[in-house]
């Protein structure tokens, strides 16, 4: 059963999106069909995986092609100023390049910016800020609003762009103690939100980000703030097995696919907030790493992807994540940017606020009681700044043979002899 590694996962759902049907049928010139029949032939699993989103949605910091690639790395010895520095440069230097997206965590009453996000804008990275909450009632009444616009202000003095992630996971066992609804949560955001915009902290771009397998089962998108409220939306999963007991090896795209599904439709960039994947047999955590980056060439609204380079310790099952686990997993790792360097937006514009004149985003229906949610098997925590990432979720997916994608190369030739068969059969109208 495919679980969150923090609470409770639903069982999984496997059903395909239906694809588009043409209205009107045409014959296509013989020489195409042969050539898409026998190209079909290499990918059978082809037909059963629902089509990539056709361009990538903009938004403050979307890179116009390829995707970044980011990662939370935590040193062997534990945490401090210079500990985390090299935890980070010794993961670029053995990569030979920059970290695109350095991802740092800190619990609600953790002092930010610190010194770590003026580091990576010194050097070219994007700091992304993993924000954890407090009880969303209290700060949607301003409880803390001090407080909130005090980190607003230091975010505007960056006067740079950077990602704010904030109240992650929120659909998982471990913020349910905070979280008394999902409107509570919305609320919660929509008044940090207002409160940064009115500090002048318009330089964040805002991540949200449930577990993907709450996209799967529609629980995720009760905690959606609503399109003004957010410039990013984001997932956590990973591929627990062979660790954890009763956990099944999942791929990338078996993980995230459900997610990719539901929150295209939400016509925003996507982020994979965090992933992770253990070594099993050899050689396997390097194939996961390939598939990997070929599954996320092959679905460009998907702009960036940040690893967790660390390892943690859950009842007593130790987890490593480290990408640099054996030799050959490592290489794996540098295989996600092996794709088109990302090409940065030419003017980042930043986020911007809600129109006033536009009228308010109603806040999500009430949704009906929920279960108690016990069918979701709590696992280990991955630790951050603040020792704690909330429950992350693996999700199934309609599952291809061996988890394979075809190749970006691959998936450019089908999408040009599609092109050429909608020509030809123009001509013939």
């Amino acid at each position: 059963m495919r679980t969150s590694p923090h609470g409770p996962e639903s069982p999984a759902r496997r059903s395909a999106a239906p694809g588009r049907r043409s209205p009107r049928p045409r014959r296509a010139p013989a020489l195409i069909v042969a050539v898409l029949a026998a190209l079909a032939a290499l990918v059978p699993e082809a037909a059963n995986r629902p089509a990539a989103a056709a361009a990538r949605p903009p938004g403050p910091l979307v890179p116009a092609s390829g995707f970044y690639v980011g990662a939370y790395s935590k040193h062997n010895d534990g945490y401090g100023q210079d500990r985390e520095q090299q935890a980070t440069t010794d993961l670029e230097s053995r990569l030979g390049r920059r970290l695109h997206i350095d991802h740092h965590y800190y619990a609600w009453n953790d002092a930010f910016p610190s010194w770590r996000e003026p580091w990576d804008i010194q050097n070219d990275r994007i700091p992304m800020i993993s924000w954890n909450g407090e009880n969303t009632d209290a700060i949607a009444r301003g409880d803390y609003d001090g407080m909130i616009s005090v980190r607003a202000q230091a975010v505007a003095m960056l006067n740079t762009p950077v990602f704010i992630r904030w109240f992650w996971e929120m659909d998982g066992n471990k913020k349910a103690g905070f979280i008394s609804s999902p409107t509570s949560y919305v609320k919660a955001w929509r008044h940090i939100h207002d409160a940064f915009i009115a500090a002048g902290a318009t330089n964040v771009a805002w991540v949200w980000c449930p577990n993907a397998s709450a996209f799967e089962d529609g629980e995720a998108q009760a905690y959606y703030p609503g399109a003004s409220y957010v410039d990013w939306v984001c997932a956590d999963g990973y591929n627990f097995a062979p660790n954890r007991p009763g956990d099944q090896w999942e791929t990338f795209g078996q993980i995230f696919s459900g997610f990719y599904a539901a929150a295209t439709r939400l016509n925003k960039p996507l982020m994979i907030g965090e992933t992770g994947v253990l070594e099993r047999s050899a050689g396997e955590k390097a194939t996961w790493f390939r598939q990997a980056a070929d599954w996320v060439t092959a679905h460009p609204a998907i702009a960036a992807v940040v690893y967790f380079n660390a390892d943690s310790t859950n009842n007593g099952i130790n987890y490593n994540w480290r990408v640099d686990t054996a030799p050959q997993s490592f290489e794996g790792f540098r295989a996600l940017f092996s794709g088109p360097a990302p090409v940065p937006p030419a003017d980042p514009v930043p986020s911007a606020a809600p129109d006033p004149d536009a009228p308010p985003e109603p806040l999500p229906d009430a949704p009906p009681p929920a279960a108690p949610r016990t069918s979701r098997p709590r696992g280990p925590a991955a630790p951050g700044a603040d020792q704690t990432v909330a429950d992350v979720a693996a999700g199934p997916a309609a599952a291809t043979p061996g988890g394979r994608m075809p190749s970006p190369r691959l998936t450019w030739v089908l999408q040009l002899l599609r092109q050429l068969d909608a020509a030809s059969v123009a001509t013939q109208s």
